[in-house]
């Protein structure tokens, strides 16, 4: 068996779990993309755009030093955004899997150009030594998480609007 190169791993790993976050968006209607069951905050559309910043923040920073999302992106996803129910001014949800997918494209084609060398450095050692490679598939880890919450919350929008059509 040939060693298959770090980055193509993680090629995969991307494809396949951004795939699953992007199904999970396309297939939800525009009147369930915001919608929290009660003593929750976070929404399909939240768990996408937040999808978007982890690899923003988790694989392209730092593979190339600087993030490439708009300017107020964190503070509506990001780990310490605002409360969901304080926005009011949501991205679309086929604008956000449209950067879903150019993120992807973007990642893969920054995993082709990085060795597997690259790969093993400590990412930051001031916050231990985790390699960029173990950066990375933590949040495509993360990602798959908020993946399913996307599913999850899906099925109890379908739930909900069977229980509505009955009145």
């Amino acid at each position: 068996m040939t060693d298959i190169p770090a980055a193509e791993v993680l090629r995969e790993l991307a494809r396949q779990v951004r795939g699953a976050t992007l199904r999970g968006l396309q297939a939800t209607p525009d009147e369930w993309l915001t919608w929290a069951p009660p003593g929750t905050a976070n929404h399909i559309l939240w768990h996408a755009g937040h999808a978007l910043w982890l690899q923003d923040l988790l694989c392209i920073r730092l593979l190339t030093g600087q993030g490439e999302l708009p300017p107020g992106w964190s503070e509506t996803f990001g780990a310490s955004c605002r409360p969901p129910q304080q926005t009011s001014d949501w991205v679309s949800g086929a604008e956000l899997a449209g950067r879903l997918q150019s993120q992807l494209e973007r990642i893969l084609e920054l995993l082709s150009a990085t060795s597997d060398r690259q790969l093993a450095q400590v990412a930051d050692p001031t916050r231990g030594t985790a390699t960029v490679a173990a950066r990375i598939i933590h949040g495509f880890h993360d990602e798959a998480k908020h993946s399913g919450e996307m599913y999850l919350l899906w099925k109890l929008c379908r739930t909900r609007t069977a229980e509505l059509k009955k009145w």
